[in-house]
């Protein structure tokens, strides 16, 4: 399962150099939801759905190519990804967009990578493994000498201990750029939150990696955004309540929607805010 892991990886990279071609552009089209869809989540999602039908037998699940309930509610693993999360980041060219591909194992994610493209951050995760992450300019200077392989991204992960990096003593909240809500600005006020703006997966990615401590999503997500990046968080000691049922998101439902949830940081983890929400008095 490991080399699985660096496989995909190595996929994500790919997709990542697809949807840089497209960075800067402004042509997109309108989902039946409002949301845009560009070239560069089409292409990506190509590439993706062929190059993991190539490295196992799993089914795959994309945000741009559902694979209708019917067909995966008794599937014991499938592939969830979103070929490019934080569409509108992309086209306010803010960087703040990546790449998820996740592995599901019944209703839970066990293997997760997350590539922002326009920073060249990786993470990766694998349940039981670990969760990783690569510095930035050792992967690039691998990608643009030719020494990227399953064996580099096997020898050169650094592993998430989920210890807070932030020198504030202030508790950071991540918030998005584009989806904040009043709920989640009456959250940070109740708390005397610090905020921290970032996009896609990059949230929860922060908290995984300790640059922030609490992520609260008072409106809506889907299982695509949020599989890949919950194994990393969760492989680095931090974890993603559900709102509802105060237990980590479940996965493969007839509806991909997520309830309302708040991810932790490691260090935050049995703290007060923590303790808030599994008692229901946030």
């Amino acid at each position: 399962m490991e080399s699985l892991l660096y496989e995909t990886a190595l996929i994500a990279l790919e997709a990542g150099d697809i949807v840089l071609k497209y960075y800067g552009l402004e042509d997109f089209d309108l989902k039946q939801d409002s949301s845009p869809l560009t070239k560069a989540d089409l292409e990506s999602n190509a590439l993706i759905m062929q190059k993991l039908q190539e490295i196992a037998p799993y089914q795959v699940c994309s945000e741009e190519a559902v694979l209708e309930y019917a067909k995966r509610k008794d599937l014991e693993y499938f592939w969830l990804i979103d070929p490019l999360d934080g569409t509108k980041d992309f086209l306010a060219q803010n960087g703040g967009f990546t790449i998820n591909i996740a592995l599901i194992h019944k209703n839970r994610p066990i293997l997760g990578v997350v590539f922002a493209p326009a920073s060249c951050e990786l993470y990766i995760a694998l349940k039981g493994f670990g969760g990783f992450k690569y510095n930035v300019e050792s992967l690039k200077g691998a990608r643009e000498s030719g020494a990227l392989n399953l064996a580099w991204l096997e020898q050169n992960k650094i592993f998430l201990k989920g210890e807070r990096i932030s020198q504030d003593e202030q508790i950071i909240a991540c918030d998005s750029v584009f989806h904040s809500t009043q709920a989640t600005q009456d959250f940070i006020n109740k708390y005397h939150l610090k905020v921290q703006k970032y996009g896609s997966s990059l949230k929860i990615c922060a908290l995984a990696e300790g640059k922030a401590d609490v992520y609260p999503r008072f409106n809506g997500t889907s299982e695509w955004d949020i599989a890949a990046c919950e194994i990393v968080l969760e492989e680095s000691g931090g974890v993603v309540l559900d709102c509802v049922t105060k237990k980590p998101l479940t996965y493969n439902k007839e509806s991909f929607r997520n309830n309302h949830f708040v991810a932790f940081a490691k260090a935050q983890v049995g703290k007060e805010i923590y303790k808030d929400i599994i008692n229901g008095n946030f």
